[in-house]
């Protein structure tokens, strides 16, 4: 492996763990934990770049301090990047958009803390994370030194359109879900154990929407993997979907079990979060894999 591919990989899973991180401090009411004083924490040690010994106070210094890495990660992958793929313009160009998206994401952080946790800005600040990581995981499959020179064009280009289709549905289910993930719904599969419950509420409608769009996820993720062998894609390829199948599976069940406990688990919260991310990544890599006719080493 490249110290290039190395490096990206490493800002891909510090993204995942920081966005783990971000989900538990929402779940578990921690996000104001530094009060509104932005980056540091109010009041905190050595002028607020530690936490006093308070549970909210620390799990809010951890997710900001976490978050300063993965900014240092991504800017030395870009970096990197530069320096030793220079003649591959897609790599560059995108990973530039994750500094910038990085940057961005910090601002609205800020803001997110500025405006006593608005749920629109702590929305966009989540949709945010996700671009970042999706172009982490582009880059990751385009630094990676294994071409597969055996894929048919055409083959290539309408798998991979496909894949995307299950990508982006997976990137608006999660965002459904995030609008109303602290708020409960009796009922599993159903919502208010109705068939067609009443929707005059905006947070009921938007929940209808989200479990209705998990079913129909189900039906396309099993679509995709029976492709995946109907088309004799590469192994590794095939192994991205299988994972993503895996993970939307138990992301179901996690869902059954974030109803089943009142949205009251922050453990849940946290789970349920990085299982949808797993899915949206998985099948990003795996269009980028299809897109570009690459595999990914395995050193």
């Amino acid at each position: 492996m490249n110290s290039t591919n190395r490096l990206a990989r490493i800002s891909l899973l510090t993204t995942f763990v920081l966005i783990g991180i971000g989900g538990f401090t929402r779940g578990s009411g921690s996000g104001y934990g530094c009060s509104d004083r932005w980056p540091l924490c109010e009041d905190g040690l050595l002028g607020g770049l530690l936490p006093r010994g308070e549970y909210h106070m620390v799990v809010e210094w951890l997710h900001r301090w976490v978050a300063a890495i993965v900014g240092i990660l991504i800017l030395s992958t870009a970096i990197s990047i530069r320096k030793n793929f220079r003649n591959n313009q897609t790599a560059l160009k995108l990973s530039f958009a994750a500094v910038v998206a990085v940057v961005v994401q910090a601002l609205i952080g800020r803001g997110v803390v500025k405006a006593d946790l608005d749920s629109d800005l702590v929305a966009i600040h989540l949709a945010i994370s996700m671009v970042v990581i999706a172009l982490l995981a582009v880059i990751a499959v385009l630094v990676s030194t294994n071409k597969n020179e055996n894929l048919k064009a055409t083959d290539t280009t309408g798998w991979s359109r496909l894949l995307a289709l299950g990508a982006f549905g997976s990137y608006a289910l999660l965002l459904l879900g995030a609008y109303v993930h602290n708020r409960y719904f009796s009922g599993w599969p159903l919502v208010n154990n109705q068939l067609k419950p009443d929707m005059s509420d905006q947070y009921t409608f938007v929940h209808y929407l989200h479990r209705f769009a998990a079913g129909l996820g189900i039906i396309y993720i099993a679509y995709l993997v029976s492709n995946t062998i109907k088309r004799h894609r590469p192994k590794n390829e095939r192994l991205i979907v299988y994972l993503a199948a895996i993970a939307y599976g138990i992301n179901v069940l996690l869902g059954a079990v974030h109803v089943f406990t009142e949205v009251s688990s922050s453990a849940v919260v946290t789970a349920h979060l990085l299982g949808a991310c797993a899915v949206w990544v998985l099948l990003i890599a795996s269009t980028s894999m299809a897109r570009f006719g690459i595999t990914l080493s395995k050193n």
